[in-house]
C-alpha cells in the first residue's frame, strides 16, 4: 500500500480517505494542546466534506471513528462543505490518550492514524495517510475542554 491517492480511490477500497494532518490554531505541533482555554476555544474536530459525510451518514457534530490500517481515533465531526470530497482534515498536535478497553485515541492524535510508509521523498508519509470514517457506535465524547488534563510533572519533580 503507497497510502496515496490511487489507493483511496480505487473500487471497494477498504479505506476510501486520505486524512492530511494540518497545523491548527490551538498548538503548536503537540506545543499547548494541554492549556485548558485552548482546548475550550478550539476543539480538535475532524473536518470531513459534504459528500462524504452524507455517504457515511454522518451529521455535524456526530461522534465518528476514524480508522486506518494502523490505528484508530474518536473525534467528532465538522461536516464542511468546502473540504474536497475524498479528504479528510485531522488537526496535527493532539497529545495521544490511548482508552486502555478499546484501544482506540480518545485525544484526535494525528501519528495514530499513521504507519512506517515513505513517501516519494523517502521521508515519513505523516500526509499520505487512508482511512475511512463511521460513526461511533460507543459512548459520546465529551469535548475537549472537559477531558483531564494530564500533568507529566509537577513542581519541579
Amino acid at each position: 500500500m503507497t497510502n496515496g491517492y490511487e489507493d483511496a480511490s480505487a473500487s471497494g477500497a477498504e479505506y476510501p480517505l486520505q486524512v492530511m494532518n494540518p497545523h491548527y490554531l490551538r498548538r503548536a505541533h503537540s506545543v499547548f494542546d494541554n492549556i485548558g482555554w485552548l482546548r475550550e476555544a478550539w476543539t480538535n474536530p475532524v473536518f470531513i466534506s459534504t459528500a462524504d459525510a452524507d455517504a457515511a451518514g454522518v451529521s455535524d457534530g456526530d461522534t465518528v471513528l476514524v480508522s486506518s490500517p494502523y490505528g484508530q481515533c474518536v473525534r467528532n465531526a465538522c461536516v464542511y462543505a468546502g473540504l474536497m470530497p475524498g479528504v479528510v482534515a485531522l488537526p496535527h498536535g493532539a497529545w495521544v490518550a490511548v482508552d486502555e478497553e478499546t484501544g482506540i485515541d480518545v485525544a484526535g492524535a494525528d501519528n495514530c492514524l499513521t504507519g512506517p510508509a515513505p513517501n516519494g521523498q523517502g521521508v515519513s508519509g505523516y500526509n499520505s495517510a487512508l482511512c475511512k470514517i463511521e460513526k461511533y457506535t460507543g459512548e459520546a465524547l465529551a469535548p475537549d475542554a472537559e477531558q483531564p488534563l494530564r500533568i507529566v510533572c509537577k513542581d519541579g519533580e
